[in-house]
């Protein structure tokens, strides 16, 4: 999801709060009515005060431009699986799938900047990586242990992901999915 079609999804929840309390607000305020008619004939038992209406669900991600499609198992403990249970007990989510994926994207867009820097250490660990590898291949060739590759073979050829256009020149060679989007590479990437 891109940041307009966020900024989109954020307004109209917004205004879905905003419609909600309105409703609840004019349910709350005919009670009040109905209470002061009924002392006003004599009658001093309170009605049932209107019922909760619920909260407007969280969309799911798939109804967006998203699909959620992987499964992650994780052990969180009670505290946190009470909390993910009261979303689903107010009706912000319907499952605790729903309610974990959300969380689980929130915290990532607030910690973004612990993944940029992770993102940028991880290139210079593959970069190093590379380089070991090319040298441990020298040295095996220079001992015997090797024959020396064709220079067709050692010649670089650019490698990217077909579904995110990443480049993936840098990344081990038994990689199966792009670690920027999470598309199976297979035998479609040139490697």
């Amino acid at each position: 999801m891109n940041s307009e079609e966020w900024e989109e999804w954020k307004d109209w929840y917004r205004e879905s709060i905003k419609e909600w309390k309105e409703r609840y607000r004019k349910a709350l305020k005919e009670w009040r009515e109905k209470v002061r008619a009924r002392r006003a004939k004599g009658i001093y038992a309170i009605p049932h005060a209107p019922s909760t209406l619920p909260i407007p669900p969280i969309p799911p991600r798939h109804s967006m431009s998203t699909s959620r499609t992987n499964v992650v198992a994780s052990r969180i403990g009670d505290d946190e699986l009470k909390l993910v249970d009261m979303l689903i007990e107010a009706k912000l989510f319907g499952t605790r799938s729903e309610a974990v994926a959300y969380l689980v994207s929130e915290g990532i867009k607030a910690r973004q900047d612990v993944f940029d820097k992770v993102s940028s250490a991880l290139e210079e660990i593959r970069k190093i990586r590379k380089e070991a590898e090319e040298h441990v291949q020298k040295l095996k060739e220079e001992i015997g242990l090797a024959e020396s590759q064709d220079t067709e073979k050692t010649e670089h050829h650019k490698e990217t992901c077909q579904e995110c256009g990443r480049d993936l020149s840098d990344l081990p060679e038994d990689i199966s999915r792009c670690p920027f989007c999470g598309a199976n590479l297979g035998q479609s990437n040139t490697r």
